[in-house]
């Protein structure tokens, strides 16, 4: 799926869990950090491609990652007041890239299996425990994540679910080409009916 569609795909599931959360007594406190969650569950949507830098998502991602951590070093040298007043956030940047780093290897492979979201859901459980981090900043980034994972299930490549004990590629029945009308229409679908959710709950 291209990155668009997994976007287009990730902010329709993020909206969705959004209006499930408070069901289970998780509700942002402020509007900040409302969008934090939604970019949070954008950020998950593309995880799973950063898998290579040698893809082209993967060769912006680090290079972006590279830029950010620049600027952090910059603020921190020059205006470190400024990185307190964000400190939990990025607190919670940092510990969401940890796992990443060992995982570059090679396109869908780990970053598309069910075993690397059992690893996410652990990971982020023993930094829920042991610090204070939101528990809803985890449900939109494995929200993405599984989004993204739905996306390529139903691309004519399909994924390797169980990878690494199994390494066979699963798909949907119904599957379309990347890339193709089908995909490009159903990206239409999904912003049309993104933009209409959120001008209906706001308005």
């Amino acid at each position: 799926m291209l990155a668009s569609g997994h976007q287009a795909l990730g902010l329709s599931s993020g909206l969705i869990v959004m209006t499930l959360l408070p069901q289970i007594g998780l509700v942002p406190g402020t509007p900040f950090e409302t969008v934090l969650f939604m970019v949070f569950v954008l950020f998950g949507s593309l995880i799973p491609d950063i898998d290579t830098p040698r893809s082209k998502l993967g060769y912006h991602f680090w290079r972006g990652l590279i830029i950010v951590l620049l600027l952090a070093f910059g603020f921190y040298l020059f205006a470190p007041e400024y990185l307190d007043q964000y400190r939990n956030e990025l607190k919670v940047f940092v510990m969401l890239m940890t796992p990443l780093l060992v995982m570059v290897k090679s396109h869908r492979k780990m970053t598309h299996s069910l075993f690397f979201i059992i690893l996410l859901v652990i990971y982020h459980m023993v930094i829920i425990h042991f610090f204070n981090v939101p528990s809803y900043y985890f449900f939109g980034f494995i929200t993405g994540v599984v989004s993204h994972l739905l996306g390529d299930y139903v691309t004519k490549r399909g994924i390797p679910l169980f990878y690494p004990v199994y390494r066979k590629h699963f798909r949907f029945l119904f599957t379309f080409k990347t890339g193709s009308a089908l995909e490009k229409g159903l990206i239409w679908f999904l912003s049309i009916w993104n933009l209409w959710f959120l001008v209906t709950q706001v308005f």
